[in-house]
């Protein structure tokens, strides 16, 4: 009997049910398939109200969760790391392990399996370079950050010798080759056939739709977004600006719109549900990403998926997974050179035409089937 140990993700708990955001409890359906049995080893945010978003895990019926304490952020997990250790003890007949990182203490996979035991390690981010690119932290900040993660890193690294290892992107399988690490180079996507839309698009210079969807946190490059629709505004003011996501600037985000005057900013928070959140991606005309640090970014596919031409950072694996006919890239951190991207879209009909086609035929094959199959398939 084949058996996983799924080290990869929180939970949230309701009324005897768990449940997952929509992007992970996609991938765990998929992963699901091929095995006996799951065992999602999950801290568990306990939750008495209703009015959460996820997917519930009841009608997986081959999936268990084992539940550890729940934490905010690594540093908080740190004092929980003997409930870790326990459950990897307790945790028995497992034919496969697999962990996430940067997810705390996945290492431990390779101080608890058995010879026979497959053992996968998923680098999806890297909070290293995350740390480096975030403009709103000092240098000592930054400092202390990467010396505070770099034991975890290293044992990362330890358990990544014996382990099948995958990356979401090129740029973590560089990295990883500069450790004597060999990683198969992976695009992340949640994408299913009923996300693909390509429908008529003209854009009416007069109501400019632009979009982003994402955490709202710091490396994500929101502030940039912001910074450059407040730019072109000046210049079009009938456009507007979507943003999809929730995260701790969204306050200030707020805050800082408001007292900006910045007009047609609106804020819908995280969208779980797919079917909405496609009919905004498709209602809209632009989709904009500031992110200073990426693995694989699954919003870029999704935009694409549903016939978006996208203004982004050259972050992740985007510049190794796409060329200058299927996106458009800016400059981090740099709002001014997004405005360049946007006007470049919306003045030039036939341009806008031509990279919105060309990057949903790039992303056509892009389903969450095969990037799950190529990670856990034996064959």
């Amino acid at each position: 009997m084949s058996k996983l140990l799924l080290h990869a993700w929180s939970v949230k708990g309701y009324r005897g049910n768990y449940y997952l955001p929509y992007t992970h409890y996609i991938y765990l359906k998929e992963i699901a398939r091929l095995y006996d049995e799951v065992v999602l080893l999950s801290p568990c945010q306990t939750v008495v109200t209703p009015k959460f978003v996820g997917e519930g895990l009841n009608a997986l019926e081959n999936v268990s969760v084992y539940e550890l304490p729940y934490s905010p952020n690594y540093i908080g997990a740190i004092k929980n790391f003997f409930h870790y250790v326990i459950a990897y003890r307790k945790v028995k007949n497992v034919t496969t392990y697999y962990s996430r990182f940067p997810t705390p203490f996945g290492w431990l996979q390779k101080a608890f399996c058995t010879k026979k035991s497959r053992r996968i390690v998923h680098y999806v981010g890297d909070p290293v370079d995350a740390a480096n690119n975030n403009p709103n932290f000092s240098r000592l900040k930054k400092r202390l950050l990467i010396l505070g993660f770099g034991v975890e890193d290293f044992l990362y690294r330890w358990a990544c010798k014996g382990a099948e290892l995958y990356a979401n992107g090129t740029h973590l399988s560089f990295k990883l080759s500069r450790y004597g690490l060999v990683a198969k180079s992976l695009v992340s996507t949640t994408l299913t056939d009923t996300d693909f839309c390509f429908e008529k698009k003209h854009v009416d210079t007069k109501n400019i739709r632009f979009v982003y969807v994402g955490y709202l946190r710091t490396a994500k490059g929101v502030e940039t977004v912001i910074d450059a629709f407040a730019i072109f505004q000046k210049e079009y003011p009938g456009c507007s600006l979507k943003i999809v996501g929730d995260g701790e600037l969204e306050a200030k985000l707020k805050n800082e719109v408001a007292s900006r005057n910045i007009e047609s900013v609106f804020f819908l928070g995280n969208i779980q549900d797919r079917e909405r959140l496609n009919q905004v991606l498709r209602s809209s005309d632009v989709f904009l990403f500031g992110s200073n640090s990426e693995g694989s970014p699954r919003v870029i596919l999704e935009a694409m998926a549903n016939g978006l031409p996208v203004v982004s950072t050259p972050v992740g694996s985007l510049p190794a997974t796409f060329d200058s006919s299927e996106i458009v890239f800016a400059r981090f951190n740099d709002p001014n050179d997004f405005v360049l991207g946007m006007r470049k879209l919306i003045l030039d009909d036939e341009f806008y035409q031509s990279i919105r086609f060309k990057a949903f035929g790039r992303v056509k094959n892009m389903t969450v089937g095969g990037f799950i199959r190529d990670i856990f398939d034996e064959n």
